[in-house]
């Protein structure tokens, strides 16, 4: 009997920002710090490990505007995160007013922020003036004052539309975001041998350790492993702790924090969150620790898709999937929740499409992709991977076909041009891009020789579909100018992939040409593309189908990655 199966898919409308009154920001802004906080928690056997790729910082002083057109007089609550000041038809009020009177009439709100540490962001509360995506934001003022005293009430830069998620009450801080916890007990505990307790959890999960009824002096060694052989490896463990327990207090040796032990219990959560199924813990003889718990950290999702068949292996792949999925799925998508924990392009356009089948959560795509690409000028692909940039162009063609959020395109764009000039920049005299200093051109982890030099055939059809989605992106937000302009460069680079990497013998695209001479060497990833895009007649499809895809001769695709 053949499987049957049902996947059930629930569209649902766009919620962004849907309260009456919530926080904003200038956009993107509190993305790239949040996604900051994210990418600099990884940590290489308790040292710590920041990414390697350019890091950008939110706009310092940030100004908010909103045109009024009142038919009685209203008072209007005012929260900021940061120093602000309050201007109403270009005219300061004094200090930093909590509640401010609007009289009737034609008026324009200013209100401008500063904050160092954190985006700055601002509440407005009223009975029809509240904070939300409507109100314009700018990050530089350039302002003047005239020989009267009177500040100009409008910015020489441009206006963006306000930023926002979910922060809808005046006390509910956007830097104190946290994700949700809930407490988890191990399902076993076991004595070992060699002296130490070895805890599992019963599952791969994340969160944070709880040592409960701790006493005595000394240190405590805190292993991490997917399995009790991983966790009792002290030497090679990819994660591990280290604690000093002495006068009611721990010190995390890592980070070289103390704190006191709390409640009646004597308790201690670590700070640093971790991925692990078990734990093995050993410490000096001076030191007494009872209960061993931890925290487990999520997002909340709602499950929009679901799967099932009548067979119970293919049920249980997907459980394991969606739970894999929900792991990763957090303030970002993330590649895994062990190692990097990093935000990167190339697993995040992956999750993206997972994510539009089991949770639809628009929300934490748009954040990831704000992040990604961060902020201008442009120095560096992203992630430093050439292929990546391209991943991320791909990843708001995707969000747009599954979406039709033509509001956050229009939001975007700008940035998507001056990613695309850099592009363009960084390309040959055909007209092509290969690898230049400072790139990582990475494709994929193959289990055998993969080349890097030249034009790349891979590289050339992902800044193809590129091309393609600003040709897209211009027509949605109405610039013809430029969509004309990439449309014939999407075209003029399409016509070039088959002259300059199909090879008639080998009824395939070459792997790469170094100096207008195509190498021998046929891969699957340009091919696959090509017929994804389809960018070839259906005839060249079909031989790709024999000449590669079914070719075990072939370099074979050995990561999950790709």
């Amino acid at each position: 009997m053949k499987n049957r199966w049902i996947v059930v898919l629930v569209a649902i409308s766009l919620a962004t920002c849907t309260f009456a009154q919530t926080w904003i920001w200038y956009p993107g802004d509190y993305e790239i710090w949040l996604g900051n906080r994210m990418n600099n928690r990884r940590t290489e056997r308790g040292a710590f490990f920041p990414p390697f790729w350019k890091t950008d910082s939110h706009y310092v002083v940030v100004e908010f505007s909103k045109q009024l057109n009142l038919s009685e007089p209203e008072e209007i609550f005012i929260a900021a995160e940061g120093k602000y000041n309050v201007k109403l038809d270009g005219k300061l009020q004094f200090g930093m007013p909590e509640t401010l009177l609007l009289p009737a009439g034609t008026h324009n709100l200013n209100i401008k922020v500063w904050n160092q540490s954190t985006p700055p962001a601002i509440y407005v509360k009223g009975k029809t003036v509240n904070s939300d995506a409507t109100w314009r934001v700018t990050y530089e003022d350039k302002e003047w004052i005239d020989e009267s005293g009177k500040a100009s009430d409008t910015s020489a830069t441009i206006y963006m539309d306000a930023g926002c998620w979910n922060f809808d009450g005046a006390t509910q801080l956007p830097s104190q975001f946290r994700l949700m916890r809930t407490l988890h007990q191990p399902t076993s505990r076991a004595t070992q041998p060699e002296g130490g307790i070895l805890y599992d959890f019963g599952k791969e999960t994340f969160g944070y350790l709880t040592l409960k009824n701790l006493s005595g002096k000394g240190i405590i060694d805190i292993y991490y492993g997917e399995s009790p052989e991983e966790a009792k490896d002290k030497a090679y463990c990819e994660t591990l702790d280290k604690l000093q327990l002495e006068a009611g207090q721990v010190t995390d040796l890592a980070i070289r924090q103390t704190s006191p032990l709390s409640g009646i219990e004597n308790e201690y959560t670590l700070e640093n969150s971790k991925a692990f199924r078990y734990v093995y813990i050993t410490h000096e003889p001076g030191v007494q620790i009872g209960e061993v718990s931890m925290q487990y950290e999520y997002l909340p999702e709602e499950y929009r898709g679901t799967f099932r068949c009548n067979d119970e292996e293919l049920n249980r792949i997907w459980e394991v999937g969606a739970y894999t999925m929900h792991l990763t799925t957090r303030e970002f998508f993330i590649d895994g929740i062990k190692r990097d924990r990093w935000v990167w392009s190339g697993d995040a356009i992956q999750s993206y499409l997972m994510n539009y089948y089991l949770f639809f959560d628009s929300e934490s795509v748009k954040r990831t992709i704000w992040l990604l690409r961060g902020k201008d000028p442009v120095t560096s692909h992203s992630n430093t991977i050439m292929d990546y940039t391209f991943y991320w162009f791909l990843s708001v063609y995707d969000y747009y076909l599954y979406s039709g959020d033509r509001q956050f395109v229009n939001q975007l764009y700008p940035r998507m041009q001056t990613m695309m000039d850099y592009v363009l920049g960084r390309t040959n005299k055909n007209g092509m891009v290969e690898g230049m200093s400072g790139d990582w051109v990475f494709v994929d982890w193959a289990d055998g020789y993969l080349d890097k030099k030249g034009e790349l055939s891979f590289e050339q059809v992902l800044f193809c579909r590129s091309l393609e989605t600003m040709a897209l992106c211009a027509g949605l937000v109405g610039d013809r100018t430029n969509q004309q302009k990439y449309e014939k460069l999407a075209a003029t680079l399409k016509a070039k992939l088959e002259t300059t990497f199909w090879n008639a013998s080998k009824q395939a695209l070459v792997h790469n040409s170094i100096n207008g001479v195509q190498s021998d060497a046929v891969t699957r990833y340009a091919n696959m593309f090509s017929v994804f895009f389809n960018y070839l007649t259906p005839e060249k499809q079909q031989a790709i189908k024999h000449s590669v895809l079914l070719n075990d001769s072939i370099l074979k695709i050995t990561t999950p990655y790709m």
